[in-house]
């Protein structure tokens, strides 16, 4: 009787989901369309094809439709991570759990759990020791150029590749230790930038970020901390080719954090424009281009938008104040493909200056590849790879490239069978000549976009 009744149960269940399938089949939209929400466009019907069969791109696309139309979908796999994580033995990569949940959240919305682990706090020392005292925050200088004595263009002194932390600052010279991470994640980390350098044209860069979360940098601006420190950069700075250019976002950002200006999204997990724009200078700097800043460009505000953190959870409506959405208005006429895993290009926006969500810049994420042709006659060329965070870096490089080539590396978005080339082979296609590697700390170098993907695809 419960083999039966197993039974049963198992072939109705079945049947479910199969009718369900079925239904969106038959009734559900076809056309990709954008989801405010997650933050990305959710699949359309793929194209039937017989190299899409022989390939199977075109079930793997079925397979990516069914599950984007699915009901309440979302909120079923958000569950599922939350409870995933409440179960897990392992907390002490907290890297890597906020990788979990920056991925949940831009593929699955809003019900997506909030990051966990708590970071680890150093107790107040009666006598602070030497290597507690916290380095004197940037006085808000503009980063480096080449010429300057300790620009990442003079010749580079190796340092010990060592463990290292990223840390929190208290006004008393303590500090709470947020991020570790180990020697062999670093070590790798040195090797993907100087094996990405090797690609390029002897004139070539590979710049390199990682951008902290809003989590992170509130404490900041808020007052809570008054700056952050971490050797990663300068230690992967010190043992790379000459050609690679570390860019420390800690270093960019802290100033305007302590100044109170507004660098990211208080409802999303998102960097704002501002933010983004400042990191571009920076290395932009690095290649002796005067950039414009962020109040040089004229911007739409469109208000009233409530991001990942809080849409889907109405008691935080009522006590948070909805963000501004500052898009930037183009002033070249750039044009926007998104280049699929036959060759096939379609039309995609570059800045959707009327919509109020972080897809009004580039329309969010899409895959596996797009190129932004924008018109400047420079002779240079420029590949973007990242998570969500390039999608308001993007336009400010637009001005110093004829193309700008995008393309994020996580399992939603690329696939190696979808993309047709390695990124090697792209690279010399399109004739590209500097690579941007801009990562929010939740897929940098603890993650497997950098211990994995930027490996397997190259």
């Amino acid at each position: 009787m419960k083999h039966r009744f197993t039974f049963w149960l198992t072939y109705a269940c079945i049947a479910l989901f199969g009718s369900l399938g079925l239904l969106l089949l038959l009734f559900g939209k076809k056309d990709a369309r954008p989801s405010d929400e997650e933050n990305r466009m959710l699949a359309g019907f793929p194209a039937l094809s017989g190299e899409s069969l022989k390939s199977g791109a075109f079930m793997e696309g079925i397979e990516s439709y069914l599950s984007d139309g699915m009901p309440g979908r979302s909120r079923i796999v958000a569950k599922t991570a939350s409870w995933m994580n409440a179960l897990s033995l392992d907390k002490a990569n907290d890297a890597q759990a906020d990788a979990d949940v920056f991925e949940a959240v831009e593929q699955f919305g809003e019900d997506a759990p909030d990051a966990p682990g708590e970071p680890t706090e150093t107790p107040a020392p009666t006598a602070i020791a030497p290597e507690q005292t916290a380095t004197p925050a940037p006085d808000g200088t503009e980063p480096p150029s080449p010429t300057d004595p300790d620009a990442a263009g003079t010749p580079r002194i190796p340092r010990e590749i060592e463990t290292c932390t990223f840390r929190q600052i208290r006004s008393d010279g303590t500090y709470r230790t947020t991020y570790t991470f180990e020697r062999e994640r670093v070590d790798n980390a040195i090797r993907v930038l100087n094996a990405y350098r090797q690609k390029l044209p002897e004139n070539g860069h590979v710049f390199f970020t990682q951008v902290p979360f809003p989590d992170i940098a509130f404490t900041v601006q808020n007052g809570d901390y008054v700056g952050w420190e971490c050797d990663l950069e300068a230690i992967l700075a010190a043992n790379t080719d000459d050609g690679v250019e570390v860019v420390s976002a800690l270093d960019v950002l802290e100033p305007g954090l302590l100044a109170g200006e507004d660098l990211y999204f208080k409802t999303d997990h998102h960097w704002k424009p501002r933010a983004a724009c400042e990191v571009a200078q920076a290395m932009l700097k690095r290649i002796g281009i005067d950039a414009l800043g962020y109040d040089d460009y004229t911007y739409n505000r469109n208000g009233g938008w409530y991001g990942s953190r809080v849409s889907g959870h109405p008691e935080l409506k009522e006590t948070t104040e909805p963000d501004t959405v500052e898009v930037l208005i183009p002033t070249l006429p750039v044009k926007g493909v998104t280049i699929d895993w036959n060759g096939t290009e379609k039309p995609c926006p570059f800045m959707v200056t009327d919509r109020h969500s972080y897809l009004a810049y580039l329309g969010g994420t899409l895959g596996p590849w797009r190129r932004y042709e924008t018109g400047v006659d420079c002779g240079r060329k420029a590949l973007v790879i990242g998570d969500s965070y390039i999608c308001c870096f993007v336009p400010y490089l637009a001005p110093y490239y004829e193309e700008v080539h995008t393309t994020d590396l996580r399992k939603d978005y690329y696939d190696a069978k979808r993309a047709a080339w390695t990124i090697s082979e792209y690279l010399e296609k399109n004739a590209i000549d500097d690579v941007y590697i801009v990562l929010s700390t939740a897929s940098g170098v603890n993650a497997a976009y950098v211990t994995e993907y930027l490996w397997k695809y190259l």
